[in-house]
């Protein structure tokens, strides 16, 4: 075929494409699930912990210190290549960050 601008496109989004498929289905359900389980635990700990007498803006500046520490703790860790628990670590950060600003925006905060 032609090496046209359509088939440059075509294969740039095969070639980030296939990656993310060609992984085993245990790998991306790992992922999936420590994403969904950062979000399902930040959202229940903010829930309850807003029902205490406790200030909110303490609450929040944990999370983003135990956020803050997972980040750092990646980039020190000795490994040349993300590891699965590497990965799904960030991928609790991921989904608990996502929680807490979808909190901040019920809240109007």
């Amino acid at each position: 075929m032609q090496n046209t601008k359509f088939r440059k496109l075509a294969n740039l989004m095969a070639s980030f494409i296939f990656p993310i498929i060609s992984d085993s289905w245990a790998k991306r359900s790992i992922l999936l699930l420590s994403l969904l389980f950062g979000f399902y635990f930040t959202n229940s700990l903010i829930s309850f912990l807003l029902d205490k007498s406790i200030n909110t803006i303490f609450l929040a500046i944990f999370i983003l210190l135990i956020m803050e520490l997972s980040i750092r703790s990646a980039l020190i860790s000795s490994f040349s290549k993300f590891t699965i628990v590497l990965i799904s670590i960030n991928n609790f950060r991921v989904g608990s960050t996502y929680a807490l600003i979808l909190e901040a925006y019920k809240l109007g905060s």
